[in-house]
C-alpha cells in the first residue's frame, strides 16, 4: 500500500484527499478480510484441537467441583455438623452453573466447527473480489446513504452475510441488485465525503493490527506448521494429564475426609 501511495503522490495531478480516501477503502477491506480470516483460523484450530481442549475444560471443571465439595464438607465438619448432601448439591450446582455454561458453549463451537465446510481458494478469492467492488459503493463507513435508506441497508446486511459464507453465487446476484439500487437513486456511484479521514485511517490501522496480532488470527502460526501442530497437541495433552492427576488427588482427599468422619452424610431419598 505504501508503494502505491508514493507512486500516486509522485504523479503531478494527484489529489491527496482522493489518495487518503482510497487508502481508507483499502483499510476497510483489509479489516473485513482479517476478521474473516481470523474466523476461518478459529474454525480450523477448533477442528484440530477442540476435543482435546474440551477434555481439559471438563477435567478442570471437575477439579473445581471437587475443591468446592471438599470445602463444603470441611466447613461442616469443623462446625461439628453432619454433611447435608442435598444442601451441598444445591450449593455447588449453583456455584458451578457458570462453568458448565462455558463448557456447553465450547462443545457447541466444536460441533459447529465440524460442520463448517472447507472453502476452495478460488472461491475465497472470487468472493473477496466481488465484496471489494461492493464495499466501495455500499459500506456504511463510506456511503452515509446505506444507513439512511432501508433498501441499501438491507442489501448491505445481505452482502456481509453472503461474504461470511464465501457464497460467490449470492454475492454475484447481490452485486447486480446493488447496482440497480444505485441507479434507481440516480447515482452512478457515491461521492466520498468522509470526515476526520486521518483519524479514521489511524483507527482502522490499529484495529487491523489488533486483529492480526491476537487470537484467533494468530492460530495460523500453529496451523501452518506440522511440527507446531504436533508440539501444541503434546502441550495440551500434558495439561490434560496434569488436571487428571490433580482431580485424582482431590478425589482421594475427599474420600479421606469422609472416611475419617464415617457416616457423616445425611441422605435424603425422594
Amino acid at each position: 500500500m505504501e508503494e502505491n501511495r508514493e507512486e500516486k503522490q509522485n504523479n503531478p495531478g494527484f489529489d491527496p484527499v482522493e489518495i487518503r480516501q482510497q487508502e481508507y477503502e483499502e483499510l476497510l477491506i483489509r479489516k473485513e478480510t482479517a476478521l474473516k480470516d481470523a474466523h476461518s483460523y478459529e474454525i480450523d484450530y477448533t477442528k484440530e484441537f477442540g476435543e482435546l481442549i474440551a477434555d481439559i475444560l471438563k477435567t478442570k471443571i471437575e477439579c473445581i467441583r471437587l475443591r468446592k465439595t471438599i470445602s463444603f464438607c470441611q466447613k461442616a465438619i469443623n462446625k461439628g455438623k453432619k454433611v447435608d448432601v442435598d444442601a451441598m448439591k444445591k450449593t455447588i450446582d449453583e456455584q458451578m452453573a457458570g462453568y458448565y455454561a462455558e463448557l456447553d458453549h465450547l462443545l457447541f463451537k466444536n460441533e459447529a466447527a465440524k460442520d463448517a465446510r472447507q472453502v476452495e481458494e478460488y472461491t475465497v478469492r472470487e468472493a473477496k473480489r466481488i465484496y471489494r467492488r461492493i464495499v466501495k459503493v455500499l459500506h456504511p463507513d463510506i456511503n452515509a446513504k446505506t444507513e439512511k435508506i432501508q433498501k441499501l441497508k438491507k442489501l448491505w446486511n445481505d452482502v456481509t452475510e453472503a461474504y461470511d459464507k464465501y457464497d460467490v453465487d449470492r454475492l454475484e446476484d447481490l452485486e447486480v441488485l446493488v447496482n440497480r439500487a444505485i441507479r434507481e437513486l440516480g447515482d452512478e456511484g457515491f461521492e466520498l465525503n468522509i470526515k476526520n479521514l486521518d483519524k479514521k485511517i489511524e483507527r482502522l490501522e490499529k484495529q487491523i493490527s489488533d486483529i492480526v496480532t491476537n487470537k484467533p488470527y494468530t492460530y495460523i502460526e500453529i496451523l501452518r506448521d506440522k511440527e507446531a501442530v504436533k508440539a501444541h497437541r503434546e502441550e495440551l495433552e500434558k495439561e490434560l494429564k496434569e488436571y487428571e492427576s490433580y482431580a485424582s488427588s482431590l478425589e482421594e482427599e475427599l474420600n479421606n475426609i469422609l472416611s475419617a468422619e464415617g457416616g457423616t452424610f445425611i441422605w435424603r431419598m425422594n
